[in-house]
């Protein structure tokens, strides 16, 4: 998860604290906080080059101005493996599921695409 926003600090704390709260089944997202002022304002096609060779995952999760001005927090999630397949928002308290589902080859990224609501966010099916 990486923030490329740094306008809002309490935000990216709330962010944070978020990430690490199971939900009531006791899910989490699989992630590692990124907090880098080098990002700051870099979008997906910025950042994608620059992640580490050894990163596998096929997830890219974003907390960008839009994602840091919102109540629900809505990341912008980019699936990695395929660079046409559309991004989409995800509500933080709902990014397990995209990232659990993900890492365990349950369902596929362009599930998610489309069950996001009529604002392009996805918040659980």
């Amino acid at each position: 998860m990486v923030r490329a926003d740094f306008a809002d600090p309490a935000a990216w704390r709330r962010l944070c604290e978020v990430m690490a709260t199971p939900t009531g089944e006791g899910f989490l997202p699989v992630v590692v906080p990124v907090d880098d002022p080098a990002f700051d304002g870099l979008t997906v096609t910025d950042l994608t080059p620059r992640l580490p060779p050894h990163y596998s995952h096929p997830l890219l999760v974003v907390a960008d101005r839009s994602t840091l001005a919102d109540p629900e927090l809505p990341l912008l999630a980019a699936y990695l493996r395929d660079p046409a397949t559309p991004t989409v928002r995800v509500a933080a308290a709902a990014l397990w599921s995209i990232e659990n589902n993900l890492s365990i080859a349950n369902l596929d990224f362009v599930d998610f695409v489309r069950s996001a609501g009529p604002d392009g966010v996805f918040r659980g099916f």
